[in-house]
């Protein structure tokens, strides 16, 4: 099959393509989306859906959830997409050491009690959010080809040439590559050779009923074991109920891939001090992912293909930026077809956004300093200084905020440190001086780089 006279084919049915899709078909451009998946809004791959943030900015902007209209509000940006689906409310993030010792950010009782007013933020269904936003595709003529995996993009004298496996052919204008964090296309066209590799993330984990939490609305993320590589929980709602009940995904990170996910889960479950939570716990449905951790790209164009969202991010962009991204590069692309401009000074302005809302505000060596601790510190140290925080940090979901408030949470503290550790407190202080790639060198290299 060969397809062309198109303005615009993203690729990519996600947060960042479908809504790339939609704005420029809403601007009457002719556009083409290609999945990969059979079913667009089918969730295979593990997703916390949490919605960064409601109660800050994120990337210059303050997102909206007007529940009664059914949308999702970027009133920085201008713009809303729709939701009309369920949501759960949390209200705090509490860190936990090896020893149990526990780091809060946000007072759950306070933020509980206020209600909608101290949420830290709010879960989402993703698969109804995909759902919806492909219906409004649909309805504005986007052709939807589903099950077409990319293999190959070209520059064409006119354009861009797309193949997929299943040796079908699709040409256009402009293209964007909202492929996600594993993105084919970056792979194929070269984008990935000047990116730091900072190590493979797996993740396997159950969508789990009947969990006794000691704050059932709050996102737990327990250090299980600090070492090289460090081994991390995570406990967050779900916006759905299973059978009338409360429903969490419960799930264990690590960056060795070749380690038995299945038994780090069953060791967190079943063995650390955390077992209690998950006693009389019953699994609704297994999940995972796995992933590359990147450097960002920082000039996100190449022959006529534009990139967003995770394509593009340092791990990810998260719901709300991802769709920020699709906005954006959809827009780009709306005037470079009205003004003729069919090259990079066409998506200049899109450029431009990605420079100064992603690159020069969310520098991916702070992300990744939040490993540094579990790397660096045995499980000792780090139940020290969590013992040491023992007061409540400020609400917040943003993951490049976290390392700067614990940042300004250790300072509090250091008068006390030097007193008792001074050694403790040399290593820590020591931190800002090393770069991620030494402290991340054996997750470097047990990681799968695909830069090639």
């Amino acid at each position: 099959m060969i397809k062309s006279g198109y303005d615009l084919i993203v690729i990519g049915a996600g947060p960042a393509g479908l809504t790339a899709a939609k704005v420029a078909a809403e601007n009457g451009l002719k556009v083409a989306l290609l999945e990969r998946k059979t079913s667009v809004e089918e969730i295979l791959r593990m997703c916390g859906m949490m919605v960064v943030s409601l109660s800050g900015a994120y990337m210059g902007e303050r997102v909206v959830h007007n529940e009664e209209a059914g949308l999702f509000c970027f009133p920085n940006n201008g713009f809303s997409v729709k939701y009309d689906g369920p949501t759960k409310d949390f209200f705090s993030w509490q860190m936990y050491s090896p020893g149990g010792e526990m780091i809060s950010f946000g007072n759950y009782a306070a933020n509980l009690a206020k209600g909608k007013a101290g949420r830290a933020s709010a879960v989402y269904d993703k698969s109804w959010f995909l759902a919806g936003l492909l219906s409004e595709c649909k309805k504005l003529g986007v052709q939807v080809f589903a099950g077409e995996n990319v293999t190959d993009v070209r520059k064409k004298a006119n354009g861009v040439e797309i193949q997929t496996a299943n040796g079908n052919h699709f040409s256009s204008v402009f293209a964007i590559a909202a492929d996600g964090r594993n993105s084919r296309v970056a792979r194929v066209m070269g984008m990935n050779k000047n990116r730091g590799f900072y190590g493979s993330v797996t993740s396997i984990g159950y969508e789990m009923a009947n969990l006794n939490l000691p704050e059932p609305y709050a996102l737990h993320m327990p250090l299980v074991q600090s070492g090289d590589p460090p081994m991390l929980g995570f406990v967050c709602p779900r916006a759905w109920n299973n059978e009338g009940e409360d429903t969490w995904l419960a799930m264990i990170t690590n960056v060795d891939p070749k380690i038995d996910h299945e038994s780090l889960f069953d060791l967190f479950t079943q063995k650390s001090r955390y077992a209690s939570w998950f006693k009389n716990g019953k699994k609704v449905r297994k999940c995972g992912c796995a992933g590359n951790m990147y450097s960002p790209i920082i000039h996100p164009f190449k022959d006529n293909v534009v990139f967003a969202g995770d394509s593009g991010w340092c791990q990810e962009a998260e719901m709300t930026g991802a769709v920020m991204s699709g906005w954006k590069a959809g827009s780009a692309i709306v005037l470079a077809m009205l003004e003729g401009k069919y090259n990079q000074q066409g998506v200049q302005t899109y450029l431009d956004w990605w420079r100064t809302a992603h690159i020069e505000k969310l520098d991916h060596n702070v992300f990744l300093k939040n490993l540094f601790m579990p790397v660096l510190c045995n499980d000792e140290e780090i139940d020290y200084i969590f013992s040491k925080i023992n007061f409540v940090l400020p609400t917040v979901l943003d993951p490049y905020e976290v390392p700067e408030n614990l940042g300004k949470a250790l300072i509090k503290i250091v008068p006390e440190i030097q007193k008792e550790r001074s050694e403790l407190l040399k290593k820590i202080t020591g931190f800002n001086d090393l770069p991620p790639e030494v402290v991340l060198k054996n997750t470097i290299r047990s990681g799968f780089n695909c830069s090639l």
